[in-house]
């Protein structure tokens, strides 16, 4: 039995190829119908309610019984965060990023592998930059979350070091740099080898202190 985590992964197919292919007119105009009528049949399945990522409620403890933190360190930010557009199964858009927590004294740090396809690229063979940067937040706003902190972003500042290169396996790292009262500073990396490509240092502000319980 298909899953919908299959769709959305076939639906990536799509995407990525077609950055790519060369179709004659009317292979074009096969295609275009073709993708216009799954469309509609897509269109006529859906259902009421907009799909979002965890509920606001949870900040005030009406999420489900097992915390986001735990969650997130059984089976990573993508059980908290579907519809992400950055790890989010769920999402077409997302490349989507796995990322893995892993506990680090008394704290938990997320590490992760991947490797950008094409369809991301912004510079000559690298990564768009705001992708980066959305992946920054992503990363560094997770972390909060995997470790029960504050997690909605305040600011986020990112150097861009090198290119992050598209089609190459980089390496993701974020972690806790220090909590001030309802403000959490949190840090991140990409590396490409021993090549440092980007960094990021956020500043994340609690949910009671922006009015959300």
């Amino acid at each position: 039995m298909a899953e919908p985590e299959e769709f959305i992964d076939a639906l990536r197919s799509v995407i990525r190829a077609s950055r790519i292919a060369e179709l004659s007119r009317v292979e074009l105009a096969d295609s275009i119908l073709s993708l216009r009528q799954l469309a509609g049949r897509l269109e006529a399945a859906a259902v009421t309610g907009e799909r979002t990522q965890a509920s606001l409620a949870s900040w005030s403890g009406e999420g489900p019984s097992e915390s986001f933190s735990d969650r997130i360190l059984h089976h990573g930010p993508e059980s908290v965060f579907p519809y992400s557009p950055y790890v989010g199964a769920l999402n077409a858009l997302a490349p989507p990023i796995a990322l893995e927590a892993v506990p680090v004294h008394d704290r938990v740090e997320l590490h992760g592998r991947h490797s950008f396809a094409a369809v991301y690229n912004g510079p000559p063979n690298g990564v768009h930059g705001g992708v980066i940067a959305g992946v920054m937040d992503e990363l560094l706003g997770s972390l909060c979350v995997a470790n029960e902190l504050s997690g909605f972003t305040g600011t986020l500042t990112v150097r861009y070091e090198a290119i992050t290169p598209v089609e190459q396996l980089v390496t993701l790292r974020s972690w806790v740099e220090r909590v001030e009262g309802r403000k959490t500073i949190a840090c991140g990396t990409i590396h490409h080898g021993q090549t440092l490509c980007a960094r990021a240092e956020g500043i994340f502000i609690s949910a009671s202190t922006l009015g959300f319980g």
